[in-house]
């Protein structure tokens, strides 16, 4: 009977060591499990859309960034990824045409460097003219546009680079008439700074004002690039002159152009 009984003890004991040996969960299925939640906390972390500008080239303090200097990528990364600290999608939707065109770079960047917006600056910031000029020897030149001037505004911005003409009515001294406006070309492409638009002036809300005193006759200016030698020569214009902004083209362009864009402008389509 008791043999009986230490064969039963020692058979079940058996099965129970063999059951534990067999059913025992191994390493390899523990580091699978703590690498399962670790890839569902991974996941569950939230994501945005952020957009990256790299430039194609070394660009110097400075500079004002052409659309050509630089590459535009939009990706989905988590909000605590570091390259979040590059996201230009606020600097871009504050710009009238969506583009970095005319903003300034505030440090030498290399080639394949990421912009941030720590390191652009826009036309419409207080720092950004004198950043953007040598104060020694450059200055902000304002040429204002009148209510027929609107597609300047309209079209040009900052970074762009403008050609100015004077636009002179001449007197027949013996007819006592005045002859046709005549259109000279005084400096080929200058620098735009700025391209800034007057705010109407709402009588019934005090709190807006007149950003310039001649906001009343013209609807805006540009703000050009020129040195001390340059300005010189518009502010010994005769008083009667007036300044015509265009767009600057090549002078090979411009040479070959010219004479048939003065003979439009007198009214002559031959």
């Amino acid at each position: 009977m008791n043999y009986r009984m230490l064969f039963i003890i020692s058979l079940l004991t058996l099965v129970v060591g063999v059951g534990g040996i067999l059913f025992m969960p191994t390493g390899d299925s523990s580091s699978a499990g703590e690498g399962g939640v670790a890839l569902s906390e991974t996941e569950k972390k939230p994501e945005k859309l952020i957009t990256l500008a790299e430039l194609k080239r070394d660009i110097k303090a400075g500079s004002l960034l052409q659309v050509e200097d630089y590459s535009l990528t939009e990706i989905k990364v988590t909000e605590d990824n570091p390259l979040t600290n590059n996201d230009l999608t606020d600097v871009l939707a504050l710009s009238k045409f969506k583009t970095l065109q005319g903003h300034l770079v505030a440090e030498n960047l290399k080639s394949g460097s990421l912009l941030s917006p720590s390191t652009v600056i826009s036309p419409n910031d207080s720092r950004f003219l004198l950043s953007s000029l040598d104060t020694k020897q450059e200055i902000a030149f304002r040429v204002y546009l009148k209510p027929t001037e609107r597609y300047i505004l309209d079209t040009l911005r900052s970074g762009d680079y403008v050609s100015v003409y004077n636009q002179k009515i001449a007197y027949r001294a013996r007819e006592e008439s005045i002859d046709k406006n005549s259109l000279i070309k005084i400096i080929n492409k200058l620098l735009v700074l700025q391209v800034n638009v007057f705010q109407v002036l709402d009588e019934n809300n005090d709190s807006v004002k007149k950003q310039d005193e001649l906001a009343g006759e013209y609807i805006g200016y540009i703000s050009l690039k020129v040195n001390a030698k340059q300005a010189k020569m518009f502010y010994e214009l005769e008083k009667d002159s007036k300044l015509i902004v265009l767009p600057s083209v090549d002078e090979a362009e411009s040479s070959n152009n010219r004479g048939v864009f003065i003979r439009k402008l007198r009214g002559n389509k031959s």
